[in-house]
This record gives structure tokens, sequence and C-alpha cells, in this order.
């Protein structure tokens, strides 16, 4: 009861002062107006750049230092000042050069006479960053469907602990992003994996694709923008890509109320990865690529009601020289080697991992995702739990 007594008279205190500050009647730097991270750092993978995102207290500008140099969240050269979420692109080389970074960020807000415009206090907080570590191979662990349940999530994850290379949130890590709260919740869990030190790559499920806040998700989670989430990227030694099936529904489903145009976005993603073959001397087959992954949520060749889609889908995987697939989605885990999955009537010439049984689908409350390790040319995999016991390893070479 005391708890929430101190909760209201906070808010109270802060809807005063913010009243206050709006009027210009107290200067925003006298610092009355708490502004701490709330969420993040994490460290995303995007198509050719690191994507640093935080989330703040109080509207903020904010910028990165890495090496020296500073990078700006902005829109187009004006500098984002009205948002509560910061994202800052930073050239990967840079960081990884580097291996550490500085978050900074200001309360800045334009008062009621829309000409003045009032700053804060400057806050700053340094992290150390871990690019992919290839002296004892690239560890990477693989999470999927935890619906916005932190845990037994984040705990499964932390398999390799302190050895982690690379976390992979592959889809349907929110369960409808309906608020604010829940949109941020990809972040939330990476950073409570990472600990904003190691590169995490996000992919987006169907279930990302529902809810009021999912046109607003791109903002707190990394990847391509531009109202896509399909792209290829490059980690050191592994290219990936970054299939998305969309939803799992027709575009005229309830679900969507008729807002929903998937069908073009598929046409659209086709044609992308046609030309990622056309260009494969600078993609897959570019030099110093050893390792050729594919990460989409729902599994490439997934025999749904988009069969038609699927198939072709499959059939340009099948021209990507791919070692390995990730998928999650079925809320099951399985592996499948070369010509083993054909759920379109396209088998797939690679092999594909399924690692995603959700604690919340099973009676036994067991989470159980993906470890996987490429080393020395070659690649495992193991199922995990959130007790980090083994159930199931793989040898896929």
């Amino acid at each position: 009861m005391f708890d929430k007594i101190i909760a209201w008279f906070t808010a109270l205190w802060i809807a005063i002062i913010s009243i206050l500050v709006q009027w210009g009647w107290v200067p925003l730097r006298w610092g009355l107006l708490p502004n701490e991270i709330t969420a993040g750092p994490a460290v995303f993978v995007g198509e050719d750049e690191y994507q640093i995102i935080w989330e703040t207290q109080q509207p903020s500008i904010a910028w990165v230092i890495v090496g020296g140099k500073t990078y700006t969240d902005n829109n187009a050269g004006n500098l984002i000042w009205d948002d509560t979420m910061h994202k800052v692109a930073v050239p990967m080389e840079a960081l990884d050069a580097a291996r550490g970074y500085e978050i900074h960020w200001q309360h800045t807000l334009r008062l009621k006479d829309a000409k003045s415009l009032e700053r804060g206090i400057h806050k700053a907080k340094e992290f150390d960053f871990r690019p992919i570590d290839t002296s004892d191979g690239i560890q990477i662990y693989h999470l999927s469907d935890t619906h916005t349940n932190m845990q037994p999530g984040a705990q499964t994850a932390q398999y390799w602990g302190d050895k982690l290379d690379l976390l992979i949130l592959n889809g349907d890590i929110i369960h409808n992003p309906h608020t604010a709260s829940q949109r941020i919740f990809a972040l939330r869990l990476a950073t409570e994996i990472t600990q904003g030190r190691v590169p995490v790559l996000f992919a987006r499920g169907n279930h990302e694709t529902r809810g009021m806040e999912a046109n607003n998700l791109q903002r707190s989670v990394g990847g391509p923008g531009g109202g896509r989430w399909y792209y290829t990227t490059r980690i050191g030694q592994i290219w990936v890509a970054v299939f998305d099936m969309g939803e799992d529904k027709l575009d005229d489903h309830e679900e969507y109320d008729g807002l929903a145009d998937y069908a073009d976005y598929r046409e659209r993603e086709s044609k992308f990865f046609e030309r990622v073959i056309a260009n494969a001397s600078t993609e897959f087959n570019a030099p110093g690529v050893e390792y050729r992954l594919l990460i989409s949520h729902i599994p490439v060749g997934y025999n749904s009601v988009f069969r038609d889609a699927q198939a072709r889908f499959a059939g340009l995987a099948n021209q990507m020289d791919l070692d390995l697939a990730l998928s999650g989605h079925t809320h099951t885990v399985n592996y499948y080697p070369p010509g083993a999955y054909n759920g379109a009537g396209v088998a797939l010439n690679y092999p594909l991992l399924i690692a995603s049984r959700p604690a919340h689908s099973y009676e036994d409350g067991i989470f159980i995702a993906g470890a996987v390790e490429l080393k020395d040319g070659g690649i495992k995999g193991w199922f995990t739990n959130q007790s980090h016991e083994i159930l199931q390893e793989v040898v896929v070479r």
C-alpha cells in the first residue's frame, strides 16, 4: 500500500512539473523531471550497420560516440527531439574496432509558444561491446515465440553465457503489440540477455504484424527500415538472409479489418531476393563468407494458405548455397536435413532447424530453444531448456 502511495505522489509530482516546464515557468535545466534509461541499450544488426537502441523517461535528443566520432538519432538531418525511443546507426566496422560505445541523451522540449527550445540535463553512459569472436568458433543462440513472456525465454537464452557471439530473436517475441509497453518488449528482452554488449538480429513474426503499435515497431528493434523486414546482412564471416513471411492469414481475415496487403509485400520481397541471387558475388558468394544462414520466423516452404508464395520463396532460397536455416512459429523443436522438408511442394536443399517450444504451450512449462555453433567449417546445434540442459544434439556438418 505504501509503495502505491509513493508511486501516486511521484506521478502527480511529475505531472505538475511537466506542466510548469511546458509553460516555461520552471527551467528544464533544473533537472526536476527524471530522465533515466527505461529500456536498453541493445545493439541490433541492420543491413550494413549496427543500430543502438534505448528508451528514456523523457523525450530527448540522442547521440552515440564510437571511437571518438559522434552519430546522431536524426530523421533526414533533423535531430529527433520529441521521442523517448532512440535509435542510432553506426558503421559495423567502427563499433567492431572500438569495442565500446557511449550513449548520450538530453531532455529537449519546445515550449507552448512553439518558438523556444528548452534543454535539460545531458546524461551519458558507457558500454563495452564484443564483436563476433572466431577464436573459439562462433556461438549463436536462437530464440523464438516468447510471446511477451520475459522468463523463462531470457533464462534459456543465457546458455552460452559470456561466450555468446550473436543473439537471434526470430519472431513472435511480442504477442500482438497493442501498447507502447508491449512494443518495446523485444528491446527489453535483448537487453536482459546481452546487456548491450553482443549483436542482436531481429526477424519479425506473424504476431508482430498485429496490434495498435505494429506500425511503430521498427523504431524499437533493428532491421532495414523503410517499411520492410526482409533483408540480407554480413556479420563477420556470416552472411544472413532474413525472410519475412508477414502474416499466416489471408489479407481479408477479420484480424485485420481489411487493413492488410501482404500479397503485394510478398511480391516485392520475391523480387528483392531475385536481385540478391543475381548479385551472388557480392552477397552469399562474397569474399570472406564462410557460413550462409537463412533466418525466418515461419519456415520457408511452410505449407500454409500461401502455398504458391512459399513454393516461390523455397525456390529462391534453394539458390543461395545455404548452410543452415533457423525458424520458429510451430512451437516445436525439429531438425530436417537437406531434402527432408517439403511443405509447399519444393524440397529444401539445405538443413532446417526449428527451435521454438515456448513454455506456455505445454503443461510441463519447459521452454526449449536452440544453441548453434559454427566452428572450423562445421555446424552443430543443440536444443536446450531454461536449466541449460542439452536435450538433443544435431550435427549439421
